[in-house]
């Protein structure tokens, strides 16, 4: 086809391009245009007519209809609106004549942190070029939609309007079935110029166009004598492109839920004690978990029967034994001491996610700076202890036998002196971390525990001897350079295991 024949009113050469291109193209050139011919920057009549001109251009090939529609018209019927017979309308991707031409808007979501921008990719397409640039759309919302909150939210509805083909506006549609139709009319095949009429009638819905559908139509009777084949619609969603489209959309779900089970892991959850909530019947053999202060290990089944021991809340137990009734079952204590409890004070699941989440919930108010969390007895010697870390820490004065004297609460960077320590020899155990509970006497994150291979003596001097704070221990929660011995690591359980 020669360029008059495409470009019957001048539209392209307005623009100085070329009838093939591209709808990025035409803006530009316009844009690059306009600057030189409007009217503020040049006040002549051939630029007012020139302006004129490249207006009325851009009003057409800016819209995809108009143009394919300004594509199609010959040049002997470009000056004037009398009846005639259109040509055909061309793919606008491939350019090659289709039988069923639709013209689609695909989305597409790209996400910029805090917000996202829907765009649109849309077209007179062929079903193969349609799927293509679905598939196109599609890549883009993938790779750039989810990065916002807002995207977070369109993406998905994007996706899954291109994975079914996308949005097809009925007045454009219903005008290029008509054009289409006429076409097919004006060459003599009343087959396929009737399909085409009767695809535009589903996307017509405004009487004008109703009307023309029906002159269609009625001028394509002498189709439906005889043996009438309707066109069988090739936009109907599937194909490979389409299951390319579908898998990492059925995926996603199943991502997702991966993600969200790993989150609130279910399968460690333990087991609810309280009514009407049933307690799942332990079985010799497993391993459960202590969910009350105090819990009482009992000779026998029976709630009045002697007392061989009291469980700490969190203390791991095995189950060794059955019993009649499913209120009682018989266990072992990590200390080897054998009894029975009740089932609904054990709890399944791991005992350290129910005791970290027990001492988050328990936690208290945050401690103050050289608060004595505890103290068992007083004296009159005095400890300074140094904290250069970046994480809080409570120190211990234990004795021998490991019960604690003393406990103190020294934040990060701070250098606290402590008094009121009696006579004796401790161990000095401390713990390091943040978020500390009260609840537990642990730190909730990042908790290490340690222990001085040494101790410290405390004792009486004679009334008449003179105090000097160069006499006073000090403890250093940071490991000085050069220093020997070093600490040596401590259970987080055995730094609590008298509080």
């Amino acid at each position: 086809m020669t360029t008059m024949a495409r470009d019957p009113k001048g539209y392209y050469a307005v623009l100085g391009l070329d009838p093939e291109a591209d709808a990025e193209a035409i803006r530009a050139a316009y844009r690059q245009r306009v600057k030189v011919v409007h009217p503020d920057r040049d006040p002549s009549t051939r630029a007012r007519e020139e302006f004129r001109r490249l207006m009325e251009a851009y009003a057409v090939l800016k819209d995809v209809i108009r143009r394919a529609e300004y594509d199609g018209v010959a040049p002997a019927e470009a000056g004037g609106e009398s009846d005639f017979t259109p040509m055909p309308v061309a793919c606008g991707t491939c350019g090659s004549l289709t039988a069923q031409p639709r013209y689609v808007v695909f989305r597409t979501v790209r996400s910029y942190l805090i917000w996202a921008k829907l765009g649109r990719l849309d077209g007179i397409f062929c079903r193969d070029c349609a799927d293509h640039a679905a598939a196109r759309a599609s890549i883009v919302s993938w790779l750039w939609g989810w990065w916002s909150l807002p995207g977070l939210i369109l993406t998905p509805f994007a996706l899954l309007a291109n994975l079914f083909g996308g949005s097809k506006p009925r007045r454009e549609n219903t005008r290029i079935l008509l054009r289409q139709a006429r076409a097919f009319l004006g060459r003599g095949d009343l087959v396929l110029a009737r399909s085409l009429a009767e695809q535009a009638a589903t996307f017509a819905r405004g009487p004008d166009d109703r009307a023309r559908v029906a002159a269609l139509l009625r001028a394509t009777d002498g189709a439906v004598s005889g043996h009438h084949r309707r066109l069988k619609s090739r936009w109907r969603p599937g194909g490979r492109v389409f299951l390319a489209q579908a898998l990492p959309l059925l995926a996603l779900p199943v991502t997702i839920a991966i993600f969200v089970l790993i989150a609130i892991r279910p399968w460690d959850q333990p087991v609810s004690t309280v009514a009407p909530i049933a307690v799942h019947p332990a079985t010799v053999g497993e391993i459960r978990h202590v969910a009350v202060d105090g819990l009482k290990l009992r000779m026998a089944p029976l709630p009045g029967a002697p007392v061989l021991t009291l469980l700490d809340r969190f203390t791991t137990v095995e189950v060794n034994a059955a019993t009649a009734s499913p209120d009682w079952v018989g266990v072992r204590t990590p200390a080897g001491i054998e009894g029975y409890v009740e089932t609904r004070a054990l709890y399944a699941g791991s005992g350290s996610r129910f005791k970290t989440e027990w001492c988050s919930d328990n936690r208290g108010a945050p401690p103050t700076a050289g608060e004595i969390l505890s103290r068992r007895v007083s004296g009159d010697h005095r400890l300074l202890v140094h904290n250069d870390g970046r994480r809080d820490g409570v120190v211990k004065l234990k004795t021998l036998a490991g019960s604690t004297v003393l406990s103190v609460y020294v934040p990060a960077t701070f250098h606290i002196g402590v008094g009121g320590i009696p006579d004796g020899t401790y161990r000095i155990e401390y713990a390091t971390g943040t978020r500390y509970s009260r609840g537990c006497a642990l730190f909730i994150d990042e908790m290490q525990a340690s222990v001085l291979p040494m101790t410290v003596t405390f004792h009486y001097q004679s009334p008449t001897a003179t105090r000097s704070l160069t006499n006073i221990a000090e403890v250093w929660l940071s490991p000085q350079s050069g220093t020997v011995p070093r600490p040596l690591p401590l259970p987080p359980d055995r730094f609590a295991a008298d509080d």
